[in-house]
C-alpha cells in the first residue's frame, strides 16, 4: 500500500527525540520505510467542572482543538469544547491542555438535545462549521454551523436502519467521522450492522449526492473507535479492547470491494487492508487511559534526508468523568516515495 499525503507544507530539518519501548524513555528512531507511529509524550485537560466524557478532537488551528463530549444530560445538554495543547516538536508537551471555550450541538430546527437523545463519538472540522457523529440508541451524521447550529443530516443507506434483526448495532454503531480533501465526509461504525459479523465495520463515504461503502475487518479482540482521513482513499483507524489496549492501522480503500447499498455481507467482500503502525502494548509504563479519538496535529520540521516526513498525531481519552482525560503525542512518520 503506497501512501498519499496531502496537509501543511514542511519547514526545515531538525531530529528529535523519540519514546518508542516505555513511556518515559527515549531513543533515536530509525528511518522509516513504511508509516508507523512512535509515542512521544501525554498531558492532561482539565480545569473545568463539566469537561469529561471527551469521545472526539480535531484540529482547528496551530496548538488549538475542538473537542465534544459523549454526556447528554448527566453534567449538561450536547456540548463542545475549545482547548489549547501545547507541544512543541523538542520538548514535547509544555504544559496541560487548557479548555478555552465552548457550545453546544443542535437537533433539527436548532432545538436543544433532549438528555439521551444523541451519544456523540467524533467531530471533525469542515469548512466554517463541524461533522459529527452520534452512536449508541439515537445514531446519525451532522452537520453543524460555528455555533452548533443544524445544518443537515446526512442520509444513511436502508441496511443502517435499526430493525429487530438488522441495522445499526448499538455500542457497534457510528462510532467516528473523518473529512478528506474536498470535504468528503466519512464515518466508521465500530464493528458489524446486526445482519453482518461482529468484525466487519463499514466505512462510508459521502461524496455528493452519492455515497461509498466498504468493509473494515477490526481484530477479533477490537472495535473501531475513531477514524482519521490522510488522503481520499488512505486512513488511520483507532481500534480498542478489552484492557484499553489500543492499536492504530493505516488502511485503504484502493483494492478493497465496494459494497454501496448491500443490504447485508457474504463475509466474501475484499476488506480493506491495513498495516499496523502504531500498539500500547510495549507501552508497559503508559497510562493509557479509554482511547477514543485522533487528531492530527501539526508538521515536524523536515528530514527530507531520512526518507518520511512527520507529524504529530494525537490521541484523546474518554474516561467518562471517572478520571482524567489524556493527551497522548505520537510522531507519525510518512515514507517519501
Amino acid at each position: 500500500m503506497r501512501l498519499r499525503l496531502w496537509g501543511a507544507a514542511l519547514v526545515s530539518a531538525c531530529a528529535v527525540g523519540l519514546s518508542t519501548m516505555t513511556a518515559g524513555a527515549v531513543v533515536a528512531a530509525p528511518p522509516s520505510d513504511e508509516p508507523i507511529a512512535l509515542y512521544r509524550d501525554s498531558t492532561i485537560i482539565g480545569g473545568v467542572p463539566t469537561f469529561g466524557g471527551i469521545s472526539g478532537l480535531d484540529r482547528t488551528g496551530n496548538g488549538t482543538y475542538v473537542l465534544i463530549s459523549t454526556d447528554v444530560g448527566r453534567f449538561g445538554p450536547a456540548r463542545t469544547y475549545n482547548a489549547t495543547i501545547p507541544f512543541t516538536s523538542n520538548l514535547g508537551f509544555t504544559g496541560g491542555g487548557r479548555v478555552t471555550g465552548g457550545g453546544t450541538v443542535f437537533a433539527p430546527y436548532n432545538l436543544p438535545i433532549l438528555p439521551g437523545g444523541a451519544q456523540f463519538e467524533g467531530i471533525r472540522r469542515l469548512g466554517g462549521g463541524y461533522v459529527v457523529a452520534s452512536g449508541g440508541a439515537n445514531q446519525f451524521v451532522r452537520v453543524t454551523g460555528p455555533i452548533g447550529n443544524h445544518v443537515r443530516d446526512l442520509p444513511l443507506p436502508s441496511a443502517y436502519r435499526v430493525t429487530g434483526k438488522s441495522g445499526l448495532n448499538g455500542q457497534r454503531g457510528l462510532t467516528g467521522v473523518a473529512v478528506s480533501p474536498g470535504d468528503r465526509i466519512s464515518a466508521i461504525t465500530a464493528g458489524g450492522l446486526k445482519q453482518d459479523r461482529r468484525t466487519s465495520a463499514r466505512l462510508i463515504t459521502w461524496a455528493g449526492r452519492n455515497t461509498s461503502e466498504y468493509v473494515y475487518r477490526t481484530d477479533g479482540d477490537k472495535v473501531a473507535a475513531d477514524v482519521l482521513a490522510v488522503n481520499n482513499t488512505d486512513y488511520l483507524v483507532l481500534e480498542r479492547g478489552n484492557g484499553r489496549a489500543a492499536r492504530i492501522y493505516w488502511t485503504t480503500t484502493r483494492g478493497a470491494t465496494a459494497v454501496s447499498g448491500k443490504k447485508e455481507l457474504s463475509g466474501k467482500e475484499k476488506v480493506m487492508p491495513k498495516k499496523r503502525v502504531f500498539s500500547t502494548a510495549p507501552l508497559t509504563r503508559l497510562a493509557t487511559g479509554n482511547m477514543s479519538g485522533l487528531a492530527w496535529g501539526n508538521w515536524l520540521p523536515a528530514t527530507p534526508s531520512r526518507g518520511y516526513r512527520a507529524r504529530i498525531l494525537y490521541i484523546v481519552t474518554n474516561d467518562m468523568f471517572a478520571g482524567p482525560t489524556r493527551v497522548h503525542g505520537l510522531e507519525f512518520h510518512l515514507p517519501i516515495r
